[in-house]
């Protein structure tokens, strides 16, 4: 062989190595016009091949069905030989296949499978030239198709049987087994389509099913990758209706989940091809995303009615986060509509009245309504005198706030209209406890077994009241009616702790220990029984020291020798469980108790020591809180102190600490402490801990302030204050300053402003005044240290002349 030829087999053999199979068949066909040597030839059909499966790895299926038909011309090989079959059946060119089936007893397995699909739309001339076996598994296959099309169960079940596991129609079993349950069992429908093969020769159909078992938000996405035909069986299978598929591809088409505006454009652009309802109902969901298409609307004979307009306005109003009194004009227009619209009109007000007070639920203190929510809940309950939760919660807001005769009022109002209302006759219960009538809430809260013997809130409400009037007739001396009451309360109470509080109770109903008697010595028997019930000496003591005091227990006076009585020594550590159960004990009083001062004092020295005591970092931070919740500062401080000893890191613990130092005066806080908190705040964020993260930006913020100013001006600051009096009459009375104030501020804000200044105007204003002159009302706390530190500092701006400010009117 020449040189030359030599140079050119060398390159034609290297050239489809690095891919180059196009240079690599020139090189082959050269060679093939001096010499036509076999393994020239076999060199050429791996070039064509390699550069046909080239073409179709990039989408071009039919250049590389024109390659593969010169191949098997050019090398003489069969066309069938390779991936020639499946690309046909990728184009959809069944006419060609089809022409193939005459062969098919001579095709390889993996050629016949592919021929498949092909079989199921043949013609019956075709398949009757085909062999016993593949006309029997065709015709098997063809009944099991037509009965699952049909939706006939029986037929389905009895013809797939027939299809055998060699047949190439066996992927059809388990496909035509999930296509049936779609509509009645997705999780069947997906185990049957997981038994498929991935890249069978039914893939095409599998692809579309799994697309119908996808989640909606990923329905059209999955649907963008099925070719025309797939897309068409999905949306048949989903029972799309034609004139609607144009609307639903041409979503699919955009590949991604479409913005709300470019979904209501497209519903506008589409309205003709789409149901008026669904176009009507979608447009009005969309708008409050896009509110300046509302003139779009009316354009294409979809204009809202008022009341829609306002509905729609005031959820863009939140949704765009502009000032609260900007959604509440527009809802408060939407009620009083709503409210003069016939059939169920005043029942969706009251609706919307709820909504805004559930809205302002978060501004109110220890379940007090602001006047607004109140207000809105008293209108409410007019519009819809069936709903009984506003009635409800205006009694609790009512209890809550000490008001209890206007509880009471609300109380006896909600049930004439529901007397056998549970949460009602509950909360009668609490307002008779809260007011001192423990017999009337024992009745009361019997009435609600009668139509719920079992309710275990109600059983402990009952005892907690026998409870309460023993404790009263433990004051007024009356032993025998307080151990009547306590025997009565026995019967309802099952909690340990219950159980402890009722010990101790008896034990202090007993005879003093200043005059011995067998019941004095029972009754110490029951406190120290009590002790250990309740977890132990420091829970014990608590306990005992505030039930002295609640009862106005001669023993009271004497709170050593009542310890003394009850077995536990001041002297002692207490055990990591007995801090925990004064912790919890501790979380369960209200923090306005009158008699814990007088108590923790006794039990000083004994929580010092406890301190201390090594306990599980939650179990330190339960203590921390509970001793934080009732501002005894200077426990809380020591228990921190030891919590950060073992975790330096937990801001929670650095918190609690300089809460307890700083918290009552936090304008005095050193500028290293500032710091140092400043980078705790950012550690937290870092951390995820965004509720200490928060506490600490307050704490921040309240140390930023020069101090309480109740009417004295700053140091530097020689001005006289206004005089708030005289500034309230001149801007025309409180009502037109402070509701001009209410907008700038944000109703939260300044619904808390209010409530805090008890209905004095002056003293609201001069409030007012206070933060306006401290920077307060700029905005919220910056959340970085960067961003605080130039809050802080930083001058501020001069007026512009064309600005005005909050007093220029």
């Amino acid at each position: 062989m020449a040189p030359a030829s030599v140079d050119a087999a060398a390159a034609a053999v290297a050239l489809p190595r690095a891919g180059h199979y196009k240079e690599s068949i020139e090189h082959f066909k050269e060679l093939l016009k001096r010499e036509r040597r076999p393994e020239w030839l076999q060199g050429l059909a791996a070039a064509y091949a390699g550069r046909a499966e080239q073409l179709a790895a990039k989408g071009m299926l039919n250049e590389a069905l024109a390659l593969w038909r010169t191949r098997a011309q050019a090398c003489q090989l069969p066309l069938l030989d390779g991936p020639y079959l499946g690309w046909l059946m990728q184009t959809g060119q069944m006419q060609q296949a089809l022409a193939l089936l005459p062969q098919l007893a001579q095709l390889p397995d993996e050629a016949r499978e592919r021929l498949a699909p092909a079989l199921l739309a043949a013609p019956e001339q075709v398949l009757a030239g085909l062999a016993d076996e593949d006309r029997r598994a065709c015709t098997a296959a063809r009944a099991a198709l037509a009965a699952c099309l049909g939706g006939d169960g029986a037929a389905l079940d009895a013809a797939l049987p027939a299809i055998s596991f060699r047949s190439p129609f066996r992927d059809l079993r388990p496909l035509l087994k999930a296509m049936s349950l779609l509509a009645s069992d997705r999780a069947g429908a997906a185990a049957a389509l997981a038994r498929v093969p991935a890249g069978g020769p039914f893939e095409a159909m599998a692809a579309a099913l799994r697309v119908c078992l996808l989640p909606r938000d990923a329905w059209l996405a999955g649907l963008q990758q099925l070719d025309d035909a797939g897309r068409a069986l999905v949306l048949e299978l989903e029972g799309c209706p034609p004139a609607q598929r144009a609307f639903v591809l041409e979503l699919a088409a955009r590949g991604h989940t479409p913005a709300p505006l470019e979904l209501l454009d497209l519903l506008l652009r589409r309205r003709r091809d789409l149901p008026p309802g669904f176009v009507r109902r979608s447009a009005l969901q969309l708008l409050p995303h896009a509110p300046h298409r509302l003139d779009a609307l009316g354009a294409a004979g979809l204009a809202p009615t008022h009341a829609e307009r306002e509905r729609a306005l005031a959820l863009a109003a939140e949704l765009k986060q502009h000032p609260p009194q900007v959604a509440e004009d527009h809802w408060l227009e939407l009620v009083d509509l709503l409210a003069r619209a016939p059939g169920d009109g005043p029942h969706r007000a009251a609706l919307v009245l709820r909504r805004l007070a559930d809205a302002h639920a978060g501004h109110a203190a220890d379940g007090v309504l602001c006047g607004h929510a109140q207000a809105w809940l008293t209108r409410s309950a007019q519009l819809d005198p069936a709903d009984r939760t506003a009635p409800l919660r205006l009694v609790r807001s009512a209890r809550a706030d000490g008001d209890l005769k206007q509880a009471r009022r609300l109380l006896d109002a909600a049930r004439e209209r529901f007397p056998a209302d549970t949460p009602l006759l509950l909360e009668a219960v609490e307002t008779a406890l809260a007011a001192g009538s423990f017999k009337k809430a024992a009745g009361l809260a019997k009435q609600v077994l009668q139509s719920d013997p079992i309710n275990p809130q109600v059983r402990s409400l009952i005892g907690q009241a026998h409870l309460s009037h023993a404790r009263k007739q433990i004051g007024n001396a009356n032993p025998a009616a307080a151990q009547r009451e306590l025997d009565e309360a026995a019967q309802w109470l099952r909690g340990g702790s219950e159980r402890g509080v009722l010990a101790l109770l008896r034990g202090l109903a007993a005879a003093p220990a200043a005059q011995p008697s067998t019941d004095a010595a029972a009754g110490d028997a029951l406190l120290r029984q009590a002790v250990a019930e309740l977890g132990g000496p420091l829970a014990g003591a608590f306990h005992l020291l505030l039930e002295a005091r609640h009862t106005r227990h001669s023993a009271a006076a004497a709170p050593l020798k009542l310890l003394q009585r009850a077995g536990i020594d001041l002297q002692a550590t207490a055990a990591a469980a007995e801090v925990v159960a004064f912790a919890r004990a501790l979380n369960g009083l209200r923090p306005d108790d009158a008699a814990l001062p007088s108590v923790i004092g006794t039990l000083g020295a004994m929580l010092e020591r406890a301190a201390k005591v090594e306990l599980a970092e939650g179990e330190h931070l339960l203590v921390c809180e509970a001793l934080h919740r009732h501002h005894l500062g200077a426990l809380t401080r020591r228990f921190a102190a030891a919590a950060l000893a073992r975790w330096p890191q937990r801001p929670v613990f650095v918190y609690l600490d300089a809460a307890a130092r700083f918290g009552a005066a936090p304008w005095t806080m050193p500028q290293a402490e500032w710091d140092r908190l400043d980078r705790v705040h950012d550690q937290a964020q870092e951390q995820g801990d965004q509720r200490t993260a928060q506490r600490l930006s307050r704490l921040l913020a309240d140390a930023d302030r020069r101090g309480p100013w109740h009417g004295v001006a700053d140091d530097d600051d020689d001005d006289e204050l206004p005089d708030i009096e005289r500034m309230v009459e001149e801007l025309g009375g409180d009502g037109p300053f402070l509701a001009m104030v209410r907008q700038q501020l944000g109703a939260a804000l300044f619904d808390q402003l209010q409530r805090d200044s008890k209905g004095d105007p002056a003293h609201l204003v001069r409030t007012l005044i206070e933060m306006l002159g401290s920077g307060l009302v700029d905005g919220p706390v910056p959340a970085s240290r960067r961003q605080r530190r130039k809050a802080a500092r930083a001058p501020r701006p001069a007026a512009q002349d064309e600005q005005k400010g909050l007093f220029d009117d």
